[in-house]
């Protein structure tokens, strides 16, 4: 339908089963781009399929595309997360997905229909870009750090969607920040020894996951995810059915070494994930799994000199015994083995004060910054 005087431009509300320019419009935006990462298209369909992906049984999801003279300039989702609301007890409205050429009209028009969208379905705010949602890795618009390239799983964006975003209204909500220690640099010996003696003490087993269990680990993974997380912002419970299918889409991606379990007593109380930095054979693959693609991606799972730590969590009864300290030592033992050069460790909410002095005293620095903005209706 036409977006108002500006004639030129048509607004698209696309049906779950219409999602191919959708999906293929970013490769306009990032075409010259060479720290930019294709999305793998298979998994990008299934991730926007209701059928397939779980998220859908609690959250209802409206694509937008936006076209120029016919041609796809623009897109954006909008999310209502029922999840969300009834943990927060709000009527939030959630936009994500966000792409768009330099072209301020487009942006508006996008951001004027996911705000009309969510509106309709009672909101009272819109926030985004999230990716559908916050227990995906890739939340959150770059604002500091676009001289390095992004790490698996990372969002990336170009700089000019900042103005495009904020033009239209929306303001600063919340900051996310990225970590990056060196792996080569030894821990604190007087903070390796302290961890030993608190182990023993407290007799904390930390073991590698177990991968001939994965389904079951996962799900211990995730009761610790869910009490760990549970007095964040923006947190969202995950479902048992989320979190497997979250699981299997990056168990490729899984070294059990870097997979770790803290237990007592034979409960799981932490957890500590990192995942290989894929993005080198993901650059190559160009959105397409081939044989030679997987090739690649299983020689990069091995070689790769850089991990991500998508998740570190400990339990809050238990976060007083310096489990997460221990978590990370031990990572740090296996990634020598695996020959890990650097860490990332993201995301991390820029006011969580406990985790931000965790990684300083391991000595990482923030290093990427990405920003969720707001907009609350009158």
């Amino acid at each position: 339908m036409p977006l108002s005087a500006d004639t030129s431009l048509d607004l698209v509300a696309l049906q779950p089963n219409d999602t191919k320019a959708f999906i293929r419009f970013p490769w306009q935006v990032y075409g010259h781009d060479r720290q930019w990462v294709p999305p793998l298209i298979m998994e990008r369909k299934a991730f926007l399929n209701p059928r397939k992906n779980p998220f859908f049984q609690h959250a209802q999801v409206q694509l937008f595309l936006v076209r120029r003279h016919g041609r796809v300039v623009g897109r954006i989702a909008a999310v209502i997360n029922a999840a969300h609301d009834h943990y927060h007890q709000e009527r939030a409205g959630f936009f994500g997905l966000f792409e768009c050429l330099p072209d301020a009209a487009a942006a508006a028009a996008l951001l004027a229909a996911a705000q009309g969208w969510v509106r309709e379905c009672g909101a009272t705010f819109l926030r985004g870009p999230v990716n559908l949602s916050t227990n995906e890795l890739d939340c959150g618009l770059l604002v500091e750090g676009f001289d390095s390239p992004p790490v698996f799983q990372s969002a990336h964006t170009p700089p000019y969607y900042v103005p495009l975003i904020e033009a239209c209204g929306f303001t600063k909500c919340k900051d996310l920040l990225a970590f990056s220690r060196s792996a080569q640099e030894p821990l604190a010996p007087a903070l390796l020894q302290g961890m030993a003696r608190l182990q023993a003490q407290r007799n904390i087993r930390i073991r590698t996951v177990n991968m001939r269990d994965f389904k079951a680990e996962v799900a211990r993974i995730t009761a610790i995810y869910n009490d760990a997380w549970s007095d964040n912002w923006g947190f969202v419970p995950i479902t048992g059915a989320e979190a497997q299918h979250l699981a299997q889409a990056l168990k490729l991606a899984v070294i059990p070494d870097l997979t770790l379990l803290a237990e007592i007593d034979g409960e799981p109380v932490g957890c500590f994930v990192a995942l290989p930095d894929l993005n080198e054979a993901l650059r190559h693959a160009h959105g397409r799994l081939t044989p030679w693609s997987v090739m690649r991606l299983l020689y990069q799972r091995r070689h790769s000199d850089t991990a991500r730590v998508a998740m570190l969590g400990v339990k809050k009864r238990y976060r007083r015994f310096g489990i997460d300290l221990m978590l990370y030592a031990e990572s740090w033992h296996q990634g020598q083995k695996h020959g890990l050069t650097r860490g990332e460790m993201a995301w991390i909410l820029e006011d969580n004060r406990v985790m931000i002095r965790t990684l300083e005293l391991i000595g990482a620095q923030p290093y990427k910054r990405y920003r969720l903005y707001q907009k609350n209706f009158a």
